[in-house]
């Protein structure tokens, strides 16, 4: 990927990448992997038509954008992205506590490479949460709650689950592609293949939000 460096003298190197014009958040979600990747205190900018800059500071997991979630421009065009490399000793990029990063990440997930697989996910892999997401902070359906319940409790694959919860199949790869980019899954190909049942009213009731209201308190 081409870059143009702009240095000012006493200041941080920003790195404007040679980014497309393009409509969505596949580009957007391949270059949050990849900072993520890094483990290097990084910044990223975003340049977004109609919109403010979506602004990313990783190392206090949060973001600034004046465009509500709840909003979230599903077919935004994306004009621009530009890193800066930071550091622990630095100021914030915007005013603190800002929003918490995994809500972007959920809508960037669920919204990006068109319900097929992450580039970064290899085929015949079984899927794991390491962590409950905080539901607070993302938009979700009743579907994608019984999904995140069922990969709470096994490893599944994407067709699995999908057949688990009579999800399709596309729905159930969006739902990984966001919780992978959230950093929440763990991920085996040795895991045996799930039994896989057709769910029934009273099946989801017990067996996939049992745990999940008894640890929401519900």
């Amino acid at each position: 990927m081409a870059v143009e460096v702009n240095q000012v003298a006493g200041e941080p190197a920003s790195v404007s990448m040679g980014f497309p014009v393009t409509v969505g958040w596949t580009h957007a979600a391949m270059a949050v992997y990849s900072v993520l990747r890094l483990n290097t205190p990084v910044n990223l900018k975003m340049h977004i038509e109609m919109h403010s800059p979506l602004l990313i500071d990783f190392r206090h997991h949060a973001f600034s954008w004046s465009t509500p979630l709840e909003i979230f421009p599903v077919d935004a065009v994306h004009t621009g992205l530009e890193t800066e490399p930071t550091s622990d000793a630095a100021p914030p990029l915007f005013e603190l506590p800002g929003q918490d990063l995994d809500g972007l990440l959920w809508e960037m997930g669920i919204n990006s490479f068109g319900g097929a697989p992450a580039y970064w996910l290899p085929p015949d892999e079984r899927y794991r949460l390491t962590r409950w997401p905080n539901l607070t902070q993302h938009r979700h359906t009743m579907q994608q709650m019984q999904m995140m319940a069922v990969l709470g409790n096994t490893f599944v694959s994407t067709s699995e689950l999908a057949k688990l919860t009579g999800a399709d199949e596309s729905d159930a790869q969006r739902l990984i592609n966001a919780l992978s980019l959230m950093r929440i899954l763990t991920r085996t190909s040795a895991a045996p293949a799930a039994v896989v049942v057709a769910p029934t009213a009273a099946t989801k009731r017990q067996s996939l939000f049992g745990r999940l209201r008894k640890r929401l308190g519900r």
